[in-house]
C-alpha cells in the first residue's frame, strides 16, 4: 500500500473520496474490476448492479472511483441521479426522466462517440417525461394541458402518443446505441422507507431499457427492511431487481491502522505538546485506540475532533491519554459518560490495609468500573484500566497502588490522577492548582542557579504550594551537582507562605519546601554529605530555614537515620544558637516561626531570670515572638460544616524564652506602650488579646 495523502482525504470531513489519489484503502483495483464488469455485462434488457455495505464502509467512495473510470470510456455515458430531490412517486418518475434527458443532452457531458445517439434519446426521454406528467391523469386538467400544448410542441407530441409506444421508441433507440448509459444512484439507504420503495419501483419498471445499467449504492439490511413492508419479502423483492451485487469489503486491520496512524501524525504535526515522553503510547494505541475503529469514516470523525482536544488540553494531559479518551468519546460515548461520572472509582488509591468498614465503598466502585468496561470491547476495557486507570486494577486484578504511584501519575500528567482526569473532562484547573507550565519552568531550570531562582520568583504565591508538591516527583531527575543551589533556593521560599491556616486540617505549608529538600539531601553521596550540608547551611540566611534544614539532615526523633555526621550537626547547631543569642532586633522582627526556632535552637530556662536571646525584650522581637506563639484550636460539631476557632498561646515556651513569667509579662507591657500610637497587625492584636486572657490565669480546658 502506498503512503496515503491525509491532507486531501482524511481531513475532508465526512465526504467520500473523489479520485484515486485519495484512496487510502487501495480500493482502486476493486473499482477497476467493477467498471470492467459494467462494460462487459449483458445489458440487452438493461441491468442493475448494487454496491452494498454498512454505513461508513466506503460505498460512495467505491462508486466515485468506478464512475471516474467509466467516464473515461468513449462508449459509456454516465448519468448521476440524486433521489433526494423528489417527493412522491409521480414526482420521482418525472424528475428521473427529466434528469436523464438533461444530462444526456449536455454538451459538457456528452461523449463524442455517443453525441448524436444520446441527443436523440434525450429528446425521446423529454417527451416521455412529459407524458408521465401527473396533470394527464387528473380530472379537470384538460384546460391546463391545452394551454401547455400551445406553448410546448414537445408536450403536444408526447400527449398524442401513448406511453407504451414511447417506451418502444426509447427501447429501439437504446438498442441501437453503440455503448451504454450508466445511471448512478447513491444514498438510497438514507431515504425514508416510502421513498426507498418508490425508487425501487422506478428501477423495476424502467430497468429493462436496453444498454442502460443502474449502479446503486445502499445498505442491504436497510433496503430489505423497507421493501419488506406490506407483506412482501424484502430480500426476494431485491433479488428480482438486482442482477449483480458487490459487498464493500471491510478495511483490513493493517490498512486501517496505517490510515489512523498517518492521520494522527498529520493532526499532531503542527501542535507542540510539552507533555513528557510516555512509553505507553504504542500499547495505548494498539490495545485501546485501534480496536475502536472499523471504517475510514470512523477515523475521520475522530481526527476532526482530535486537533481541538490536543490544543485545549495537551498542556495538562499526556498525549496517549488524550488520544485514548478522545477515541472513546467519539466511538463509545456511553463509556465516556460513565468515565466522567465515576472519576473517584477510577483514580482513588487504597492502602492494602483497607478495613471492613470500607468494603461497601470498594464494592460500589468495582460495580462502576465493571459498568464502564461493559460499554467497551473486552480487550479494550481491560487495556483501559491497565494503561489509563491503574488505580482501578484493585477492582479487576487485585493490584494495589499507593501514594507514590499517585505522585508519579500527577508528574507525568496522566488521567490516572484525579486532578488530571477532571481537567480533561472540564478543561479547568481547581483553585490553587498551577498550570503544568509553571512546574516545567522550575524543573527545566534546576541546573541553572539564576534561572531556577527567577522561575521560582515568577510563580504566583497562590500556586507555589501546588508547584512544590508536584516538583517533589521530579527531584530524582535533578543533576546531583545542582542539589546545593536548588536546596538553598527552596529554603528561601518560606516567607512567601502565609502563617495563617486555610482550613481545619491545614497543618502548615512549610512541608512543601521541606519534603523536596529532604529528598534532595538523601540523594547526596554520603562521602560528600557534610560538605554539601555545610554549603547549604551557610548560604541560607533565615534562622528558621537553618533550623528546619538541620532538623531534616540531622538526627531525627523517630529515626536513627541521618544525612550528616553528628559532629557537623553539633557544630552547626552551636553556630545557630550563638547567632540567635546575639542577633540584632531588626534581623528577627520578621523572622518566620521565631518562637519555634528560638525555643528549640537556643538555651531556654524558665527559672534563669534571663532571656534566651538578648533581643527578646525588644518590642519588635517581643511582638514577633507573640505572633508566632499564636495558634488556633479548630473544631466542629458532628454533622456540621461550621468550624469553630479558639485562639491559643504557647504560654510555657514564651515564659521559658523570657527566663520567667514576670520577665515575659513585663516585656509584653512594654510592647503595649510601644504600639499605643500604632495600628498593630490583626495577628498581633489577637495574640495580645490571648495574652491578656492567659495573664489572668485562664487556660484551655484540654491543657
Amino acid at each position: 500500500m502506498t503512503d496515503p495523502n491525509p491532507t486531501s482525504a482524511l481531513f475532508a470531513g465526512d465526504d467520500p473520496i473523489l479520485n484515486a489519489e485519495d484512496d487510502l484503502l487501495n480500493r482502486s483495483r476493486l473499482a477497476t474490476a467493477l467498471a470492467d464488469e459494467v462494460q462487459a455485462m449483458n445489458a440487452g434488457r438493461g441491468a442493475v448492479v448494487a454496491i452494498t455495505g454498512q454505513w461508513g464502509t466506503g460505498k460512495t467512495s467505491l462508486l466515485n472511483l468506478t464512475a471516474n473510470i467509466l467516464r473515461r470510456q468513449e462508449a459509456v455515458q454516465v448519468v448521476e441521479f440524486n433521489p433526494w430531490f423528489f417527493s412522491g412517486t409521480d414526482h420521482l418518475i418525472r424528475f428521473f426522466f427529466d434528469e436523464m434527458a438533461r444530462q444526456l443532452s449536455s454538451e459538457r457531458t456528452r461523449k463524442k462517440r455517443l453525441k448524436d445517439a444520446t441527443a436523440t434519446i434525450a429528446d425521446k426521454f423529454n417527451r416521455y417525461s412529459a407524458s408521465l406528467s401527473p396533470l394527464k391523469f387528473i380530472p379537470g386538467a384538460a384546460p391546463i394541458i391545452e394551454a401547455a400544448q400551445k406553448t410546448s410542441e414537445g408536450l403536444a407530441q408526447a400527449l398524442s402518443t401513448s406511453i407504451h409506444e414511447q417506451r418502444i421508441e426509447i427501447s429501439d433507440a437504446l438498442s441501437q446505441l453503440d455503448g451504454r448509459i450508466v445511471v448512478l444512484i447513491d444514498d438510497i439507504d438514507r431515504l425514508t422507507r416510502q421513498e426507498i420503495r418508490d425508487l425501487f419501483r422506478l428501477v423495476r419498471l424502467n430497468g429493462s431499457f436496453p444498454n442502460v445499467v443502474y449502479l446503486l449504492c445502499f445498505d442491504r439490511s436497510v433496503v430489505e427492511s423497507a421493501l419488506g413492508e406490506e407483506g412482501l419479502d424484502g430480500a426476494a423483492y431485491l433479488e428480482k431487481i438486482v442482477n449483480t451485487s458487490i459487498e464493500v469489503p471491510p478495511a483490513a486491520d493493517e490498512a486501517l491502522a496505517s490510515v489512523l496512524r498517518t492521520g494522527m501524525l498529520q493532526v499532531l504535526a503542527g501542535i507542540t505538546t510539552p507533555s513528557p515522553g510516555d512509553d505507553r503510547f504504542s500499547d495505548v494505541f494498539w490495545q485501546v485506540v485501534r480496536p475502536l475503529f472499523g471504517t475510514v469514516r470512523d477515523v475521520k470523525r475522530f481526527l476532526s475532533s482530535l486537533t481541538l482536544t490536543v490544543r485545549s488540553a495537551g498542556d495538562e494531559v499526556t498525549l496517549p491519554d488524550l488520544v485514548a479518551l478522545e477515541a472513546i468519546r467519539v466511538m463509545r460515548p456511553a463509556a465516556h459518560d460513565l468515565i466522567a461520572r465515576n472519576v473517584g472509582a477510577l483514580t482513588t488509591v487504597h492502602g492494602w490495609q483497607t478495613g471492613t468498614r470500607n468494603q461497601a465503598a470498594l464494592a460500589a466502585d468495582a460495580e462502576k468500573v465493571a459498568a464502564i468496561r461493559s460499554e467497551l470491547p473486552d480487550e479494550v476495557g481491560q487495556a483501559l484500566i491497565r494503561y489509563l486507570f491503574p488505580a482501578a486494577q484493585l477492582h479487576t486484578d487485585n493490584v494495589w497502588h499507593g501514594n507514590d504511584s499517585l505522585q508519579s501519575w500527577r508528574r507525568d500528567r496522566r488521567v490516572a490522577h484525579p486532578t488530571v482526569l477532571r481537567y480533561y473532562l472540564h478543561r479547568e484547573l481547581p483553585a490553587g492548582t498551577a498550570p503544568s507550565s509553571q512546574v516545567d519552568s522550575i524543573v527545566w531550570t534546576a541546573g541553572d542557579d539564576q534561572a531556577f531562582t527567577t522561575a521560582l520568583a515568577a510563580i504566583p504565591d497562590e500556586h507555589l504550594e501546588d508547584v512544590l508538591d508536584r516538583f517533589l516527583a521530579h527531584v530524582d531527575r535533578i543533576d546531583s551537582s545542582s542539589i546545593p543551589t536548588v536546596a538553598v533556593a527552596l529554603l528561601g521560599l518560606f516567607p512567601r507562605f502565609s502563617e495563617e491556616p486555610t482550613g481545619m486540617f491545614d497543618f502548615g505549608r512549610d512541608y512543601t519546601v521541606l519534603r523536596p529538600v529532604r529528598k534532595l539531601m538523601q540523594r547526596v553521596d554520603p562521602n560528600n554529605a557534610d560538605l554539601v550540608a555545610r554549603a547549604v547551611y551557610e548560604a541560607t540566611q533565615s534562622p528558621y530555614a537553618r533550623f528546619r534544614f538541620l532538623s531534616l539532615v540531622g538526627k531525627q526523633k523517630q529515626s536513627e537515620d541521618q544525612v550528616i555526621s553528628p559532629e557537623l550537626e553539633e557544630t552547626l547547631r552551636a553556630d545557630l544558637r550563638d547567632y540567635l543569642k546575639s542577633a540584632p532586633p531588626d534581623s528577627l522582627r520578621s523572622e518566620r516561626e521565631l518562637l519555634l526556632t528560638v525555643f528549640h535552637a537556643a538555651d531556654c530556662d524558665a527559672e534563669s531570670g534571663q532571656p534566651a536571646i538578648e533581643s527578646a525584650t525588644s518590642p519588635v522581637v517581643t511582638a514577633r515572638l507573640l505572633e508566632t506563639a499564636l495558634t488556633s484550636s479548630r473544631s466542629n460539631t458532628l454533622g456540621s460544616v461550621v468550624v469553630n476557632s479558639e485562639d491559643r498561646l504557647a504560654w510555657d515556651p514564651l515564659v521559658a524564652i523570657f527566663g520567667g513569667e514576670s520577665q515575659f509579662i513585663a516585656s509584653v507591657e512594654r510592647l503595649k506602650n510601644y504600639i499605643a500610637s500604632q495600628e498593630p497587625s490583626p495577628r498581633l492584636q489577637r495574640a495580645i488579646a490571648a495574652f491578656d486572657l492567659y495573664a489572668t490565669g485562664w487556660r484551655p480546658r484540654d491543657m
